[in-house]
């Protein structure tokens, strides 16, 4: 339950219905038979699936035993080390094959596990192929932002910078996105800047968890969920701790919060490694396969997000029917002699007139009415949102 009293709060339940659509994917797959007329032995390809041969048919009958007896058995020991060259496998064939290997032993892989897909086509990383395009980085986490070739004045000094300066440039133009991108900002995230929040009404790390636990419900219990635009990973280390999921998803699109937020999970020895996948991605863009996630949950994120509408959609598309998503942001300043509406008007007039002023930081905060409409307007569906002072919280369900 949320620790707001009822005069303090503000509460809006709205349900609607309203049909999704999935995007399939198809995939395709080749298979080459090879027929090979010697006896001898082709050299062995390690790796790679050997050739099954259907038993020679015997043409005289009194020579069937000695077929059987001898020359059988020399067939048999020559088949088994016969395999198929690597330019006939099928490397879905072979992925396949592993992935059986890997869940008859009780191991997934992390792409497994974590359902990671690619961000261009949404289709899970099945094979190996697929993987090379996207391996976990020599940092340790998978980094599955689209990639964006087209140069940029930005780009190109981010490229020819040393090493150590490279950081210190962001690789979004956004001012939301690239105030979040700073290694300063990183570094203070937990070290002062966090606690700030509470002013504005926010009622502190262990509560906020709590509520967004609870939000997510016993249907996300031993399931995969996201903490989308996870900062330095506070909350992505409370949910490994629990012990209720099966994996947490640390999802953020700064490199400098990803990095922070894998030395703090590093660091606590109380968070369980094997639950976390770090990963960079755009959450206008996220690396799932449609109806695969278990939850998702965004502590004070939206109002950083250059594209609510599109990183909602997003959301929406990659949650399991009948799953949650949650989270918290800032609200607008209410005017207490003002109504609903007319405080409605006031935010919005003061966030577009912001927003032209040079030296913006580009971050929106949101009213009620607003936020309520943007996630009906996505398909979601039990929208409640609870208000105290200036912090919000939401909970969604994808029908």
């Amino acid at each position: 339950m949320m620790p707001f009293s009822p005069s303090a709060m503000t509460t809006t339940t709205t349900t609607t219905k309203i049909s999704s659509r999935s995007v399939s994917s198809s995939s395709s797959s080749f298979s080459v038979a090879v027929k090979y007329s010697s006896r001898r032995a082709l050299p062995s390809v390690p790796g790679k699936k050997r050739l099954r041969h259907a038993p020679k048919a015997s043409t005289d009958g009194g020579d069937e035993d000695a077929i059987d007896g001898k020359n059988s058995g020399e067939e048999d020991a020559t088949m088994k080390n016969t395999t198929i060259p690597a330019e006939f496998t099928d490397s879905k064939e072979e992925e396949a094959t592993t992935t059986t290997n890997n869940s008859n032993a009780g191991v997934k892989s992390p792409y497994e596990k974590y359902r990671l897909a690619s961000p261009i086509t949404f289709e899970r990383l099945e094979t190996e192929k697929d993987r090379r395009k996207y391996p976990m980085n020599e940092d340790g986490y998978f980094d599955l932002v689209a990639k964006n070739d087209v140069p940029s004045l930005d780009k190109l000094i981010r490229d020819l910078s040393p090493e150590p300066f490279k950081r210190l440039i962001p690789t979004s133009n956004l001012p939301g996105e690239a105030l979040f991108e700073s290694p300063l900002v990183s570094f203070a995230y937990e070290r002062g800047w966090r606690d700030n929040f509470k002013r504005s009404g926010f009622p502190g790390v262990e509560v906020e968890k709590e509520n967004a636990m609870e939000a997510l419900g016993e249907d996300a219990v031993g399931d995969v969920i996201i903490d989308c635009s996870c900062g330095s990973g506070l909350f992505t280390r409370e949910f490994a701790r629990s012990g209720k999921y099966d994996g947490i998803v640390a999802l953020d699109f700064s490199e400098s919060m990803i990095k922070e937020a894998m030395e703090r999970a590093q660091k606590d020895t109380s968070v369980p490694a094997d639950k976390i996948a770090f990963v960079r991605a755009d959450v206008g863009r996220l690396p799932f396969a449609n109806d695969s996630i278990g939850g998702v949950s965004a502590s004070a994120a939206i109002h950083c997000w250059p594209d609510v509408q599109s990183a909602c959609a997003e959301i929406f598309r990659v949650l399991k029917p009948g799953r949650i998503f949650t989270g918290t942001t800032f609200a607008t300043p209410n005017v207490p002699f003002l109504d609903d509406d007319q405080n409605r008007l006031l935010s919005t007039l003061s966030r577009d007139l912001s927003a032209s002023r040079p030296g913006t930081n580009g971050l929106r905060f949101w009213n009620s009415a607003d936020l309520r409409d943007q996630l009906q307007s996505i398909g979601f569906s039990d929208v409640t949102i609870l208000r105290e002072k200036d912090y919000l919280f939401w909970k969604a369900r994808k029908p």
